[in-house]
């Protein structure tokens, strides 16, 4: 099957040694792993084309893949050995930066830090941190719609997102407009791609709305006693006039104690540690503006004992040193071994509760696992990561068997709150069966005819969002 294919992809674009293919086959946290018949990567729009013209000859199953940074198993073949891999990565070129109608047009191999770095170099921002932007990439941040730190002042990615390039199952190549403010000529197609999770089409290329550099930026780690004295102190910022919030971020005790574990050389700053603790970045007219802002702004929280302790970068390379204890959370979740995670999102005033409901709940129900909370609380999206006691590993079932009680508590709580189960990870493989519970029947049979319409013999991702026919 794969010889038709060979003559019309240029040298290396075919890989099937098991050696080489292997990293593709794995999910980023290893809870997944597939089986495929090769990796494909093309060079360009057209060999995306051609293999998609050949995968709806041959009815073979292909799974996109950009970074595979992904936590929820959407980049990842299943086991049974029918699909390709196809890889985006060596379509990774930035193909304009445009600094009168401030975009940026760039190929779904794109990492995330070269196009910020390229923009910046340009004068402007491309508003979108993540802890994974060192090897995330465009098109994978676009299919999954994510989010990130900077989602409080700026949005998510769908927010950013002008235009794209796409391929369809059938090797219909189609671009929707990406210079555009303006467009309102029919149904936009886009919005149905963006966080599509490749299930729809194959993200070739995106064009980015960009924003003025911030002149000035001020960042600030405090500790306090609970997530209602971190809602607070947001409040109090914005009521001291600091709108310019550009990240607010929530970590438990717990959780730092995990990345100041995987790195000994970290230190928070703080004289004491704290219950929970909150990453705050701001924005302003210049560095010196920005901090003296957001350090009267600390000053006043502290004295009316809002904070416990704070304190404020000085200079870039402190303010780098505080994003990278809440960069490393991610890594540091890796290594603490088998456990539950859940990307939630309520509303931004629910937080200090739902919290409370959850780590209780769970403090019941498992009283010897790992309760580690963090995540955006300028946005309200918390990640939960339950690390269960190794002891349960050794009992049937291991602690897999653990999971539909997990789920109930995590998911229960999350609906009862009107929320949702995907914040900003996606649903993948991993919340399938989570979503045909939380969203009524008709909005599934929904997403299953939009699926029909675009992939009507079901070859793009299957199994990711909607359960495969």
């Amino acid at each position: 099957m794969m010889e038709a294919l060979q003559d019309r992809l240029g040298p290396g674009s075919i890989v099937t040694a098991p050696e080489a293919m292997a990293r593709y086959l794995v999910d980023w946290r290893g809870r997944y792993r597939g089986i495929a018949q090769a990796v494909l990567k093309p060079r360009d729009t057209a060999e995306v084309a051609a293999v998609m013209e050949w995968a709806t000859a041959t009815r073979t199953p292909v799974v996109p893949q950009g970074g595979n940074t992904g936590l929820s198993g959407g980049a990842t073949p299943d086991a049974s050995g029918r699909a390709v891999v196809l890889s985006l990565e060596r379509m990774n070129r930035i193909r304009a930066i445009d600094t009168e109608g401030d975009t940026v047009v760039a190929e779904a191999g794109c990492v995330l830090a070269t196009v910020q770095q390229a923009s910046r170099a340009a004068g402007r921002l491309l508003a979108i941190s993540l802890g994974s932007e060192g090897s995330c990439q465009i098109g994978g941040i676009v299919a999954t719609n994510a989010g990130g730190i900077n989602v409080i002042r700026h949005g998510m990615t769908r927010d950013l997102v002008l235009g794209l390039e796409y391929v369809l199952a059938d090797g219909t190549v189609s671009r929707t407009p990406s210079l555009l403010r303006k467009d309102n000529t029919g149904y936009d197609l886009r919005h149905l791609l963006i966080g599509s999770e490749g299930t729809l089409a194959v993200i070739t290329a995106a064009s980015l709305r960009l924003l003025p550099a911030p002149r000035g930026t001020a960042t600030a780690l405090c500790g306090v006693g609970h997530p209602r004295d971190a809602l607070a102190l947001l409040g109090r910022l914005r009521d001291a006039g600091l709108a310019a919030i550009a990240s607010f971020e929530l970590m438990c005790e717990g959780e730092m104690q995990l990345v100041l574990d995987l790195l000994p050389a970290a230190r928070t700053g703080l004289a004491n540690r704290h219950r929970w603790y909150v990453f705050v970045e701001t924005e302003g007219d210049s560095d010196e503006a920005a901090r003296e802002s957001l350090g009267a702004g600390m000053a006043a929280a502290l004295e009316n004992g809002t904070v416990a302790d704070a304190v404020l970068a000085q200079n870039g390379r402190q303010a780098a040193a505080i994003w990278h204890l809440r960069f490393a959370v991610s890594e540091a979740n890796r290594r603490t071994g088998p456990g539950f995670s859940y990307d939630v999102s309520v509303a931004t005033a629910a937080v200090p509760a739902f919290l409370d409901s959850i780590e209780a709940e769970l403090a019941v129900a498992l009283p010897t696992a790992r309760r580690l909370f963090v995540g955006h609380l300028g946005d309200g999206n918390m990640h939960v990561n339950v690390v269960p006691d190794p002891v349960h590993q050794e009992q049937a079932g291991g602690i897999e068997a653990l999971r539909p009680l997990v789920d109930e508590i995590v998911y229960g709580t999350v609906t009862a709150d009107a929320g949702s189960i995907s914040a900003e990870h996606g649903i993948g493989r991993l919340k399938v069966a989570a979503l045909g519970k939380a969203r009524p029947a008709h909005e599934l049979a929904l997403m299953r005819a939009i699926k029909a319409s675009f992939d009507p013999l079901g070859i793009l991702n299957p199994g990711v969002v909607l359960a495969a026919t």
